[in-house]
């Protein structure tokens, strides 16, 4: 584009020269340099012309005592542009052909073009400047934006583990556009998983008294005809009760919520003093002493009525088998919460753990109650991803029940 500019230039100056042009009658041909451009006057001013006239040349002042290259003959009226070297600069040649008063007139211009390069190349690096600047200014914006999606999301993550941990009920609303949908989307989940397991528990609930109420109709039946003498009904009986143990086992470990919901903390010393001062008025006899150790921290990762399922079934048979003493402790750290609970009773045998572990045995399994049995506190730790051990108590010299639970807990959703 800047060639041709400058070309187009070259044309109009090659008519300024050829008017230039005069024929003496006393000299012949010559060229009034006064009706040329100054930039021609000026010795290597990087403008000049040459013209052949009857086979004689006139040059330029500009041109001092060079010569334009040579670039080729051509006809009248034809143009001919070429790029050459003019004292070691890249030159532009405009060649071209006319007829005045009957003679043929060959006009040459050169310009050097060295300058427009530089300017050229100039604004190659002022638009190749300008191009980084402006996409660092972009990659700026980009980063800035993406940083403030970012802050939004880091904003949600730190509310959501604040929800898992029972500090909020809810995630806060953001004022991000795009993240704020999802944000309402995880409270409504969380609403809804509140609300689903209401209703199993609900479902339970009466499930349980639907099945209680045929199963005291059994035992009235039952006790008539064990008054009545008949043997059928003694073993009647053991069934009747062999059922109603099994249901309600089954029907607690349906109760079993698993993992916390979230936005609910359970803290484990609040629930204990509710459940020894329970077990101090069953056992009043007995007049045990509890020993807690609860670090300020624990907290159950559950429902309350699972906690308080877990131990009120371990300190109820630490209660029946304690001479006069239980201890318990609740440690918490980063990654796990430890329950023990031990007793000054007479203990269990190492060969008889194992079995204790198994569907359905209790630790009550030779003292009357309604304990609901290992099998329901192995359901609960195995719900909550836990380890269950059982060990002699080396301070106490009972038997000691040590519960490990996962601070994090994968939740299992009821049907």
């Amino acid at each position: 584009m800047a060639y041709e500019f400058v070309a187009s230039r070259l044309n109009s100056d090659a008519y300024s020269v050829l008017r230039a042009v005069e024929m003496d009658i006393g000299s012949g041909w010559r060229i009034n340099l006064d009706n040329t451009s100054s930039v021609y006057q000026q010795p290597m001013s990087g403008h000049y012309f040459q013209v052949a006239v009857d086979g004689k040349w006139f040059y330029s002042r500009s041109l001092w005592d060079g010569q334009i290259p040579s670039t080729g003959g051509n006809d009248i009226g034809q143009e001919n542009i070429s790029l050459v070297e003019q004292n070691s600069k890249p030159t532009l040649v405009y060649s071209n052909k006319f007829m005045k008063q009957g003679r043929e007139i060959q006009v040459i211009l050169a310009e050097d073009i060295s300058r427009i390069d530089e300017s050229l190349s100039q604004l190659g690096w002022l638009l190749a400047g300008l191009g980084t600047v402006g996409l660092m200014v972009l990659l700026a914006l980009q980063i800035f934006i993406i940083r403030r999606g970012l802050c939004s999301l880091v904003d949600v993550k730190k509310d959501i583990l604040r929800l898992k941990s029972g500090d909020v009920r809810q995630l806060s609303s953001t004022n991000t556009a795009e993240i704020e949908p999802l944000v309402t989307e995880i409270n409504y989940l969380v609403q809804n998983m509140e609300l689903r397991l209401q209703r199993s528990r609900n479902a339970v609930g009466n499930l349980a008294h639907a099945a209680k109420t045929p199963l005291t109709v059994i035992d009235r039946h039952v006790d008539v005809l064990l008054e009545e003498g008949i043997e059928q009904g003694q073993g009647i009986q053991e069934q009747s009760t062999r059922l109603r143990e099994m249901i309600e086992r089954e029907l607690t470990r349906a109760r079993i919520a698993g993992a916390a919901l979230p936005g609910q903390r359970i803290y484990i010393g609040e629930e204990l003093e509710k459940l020894t001062r329970t077990l101090k008025a069953i056992y009043r006899e007995k007049a045990l002493v509890f020993k807690l150790d609860i670090s300020a921290k624990s907290y159950f990762p559950g429902e309350r009525d699972d906690l308080v399922e877990l131990m009120g079934n371990l300190l109820d048979n630490a209660s029946k088998w304690a001479e006069s003493e239980i201890r318990i402790k609740a440690h918490m750290d980063d990654h796990c919460l430890e329950l023990v609970v031990e007793d000054d009773g007479p203990g269990i045998p190492s060969d008889a753990r194992e079995r204790l572990l198994n569907r359905g045995e209790r630790l009550d399994e030779s003292t009357t109650g309604h304990g609901l049995g290992m099998s329901i506190i192995t359901e609960i730790v195995r719900q909550y991803q836990g380890k269950l051990m059982l060990d002699s108590s080396q301070r106490l010299g009972g038997l000691q029940v040590q519960v490990i639970l996962p601070r994090r807990v994968d939740l299992e959703l009821p049907d």
